[in-house]
């Protein structure tokens, strides 16, 4: 049995693989065959200098319009600089403060400590019993008052008497 071989060349769309083929309906560039040169660029002189180097015209208005752009511009950057800092040196301000309220806060508690630590309550008892004769209540010199609110009671009036 002998086996046949075929040279087939791929096709795409039709088209072998060695073919050039470009998929529209316009010439993208033009390629030169093998062995042929490239066409040089054909370069138009003008006899006048000042054609080639002609500046537009533009018109007042154009450069007012330009300048009133930049000016405005320049306004809100320079304002926009401005409240960017006054809102950094207000923050400084703030942790400034913030380590001067911490600072306070913790000299006011070493403050308390020292002092609550040098209150003695029991002396304070002795001297209220002995030196001021004070004692203390009886269980019908004890008035409850009921609060509806967690909160201290304001006396403004007489306490009622108690009626059994």
């Amino acid at each position: 049995m002998a086996v046949r071989r075929s040279r087939r060349r791929a096709t795409v769309y039709g088209r072998s693989n060695n073919s050039i083929y470009i998929d529209g309906n316009t010439v993208r560039r033009i390629e030169p065959r093998f062995g042929e040169r490239k066409p040089a660029k054909v370069r138009e002189r003008s006899g006048h200098r000042s054609e080639l180097l002609q500046i537009p015209q533009v018109s007042f208005g154009y450069y007012f319009f330009f300048l009133v752009a930049l000016a405005v511009t320049a306004f809100v950057c320079l304002w926009y600089v401005r409240i960017h800092s006054d809102i950094i040196a207000s923050q400084k301000r703030v942790v400034a403060l913030e380590s001067a309220l911490s600072s306070l806060r913790q000299a006011n508690d070493e403050e308390y400590e020292r002092i609550a630590g040098s209150v003695d309550m029991e002396e304070i008892k002795k001297i209220a019993m002995t030196d001021l004769q004070m004692k203390y209540p009886d269980e019908d010199q004890v008035v409850h008052i009921t609060v509806e609110e967690d909160d201290y009671v304001r006396q403004y009036g007489k306490i009622p008497e108690k009626n059994d």
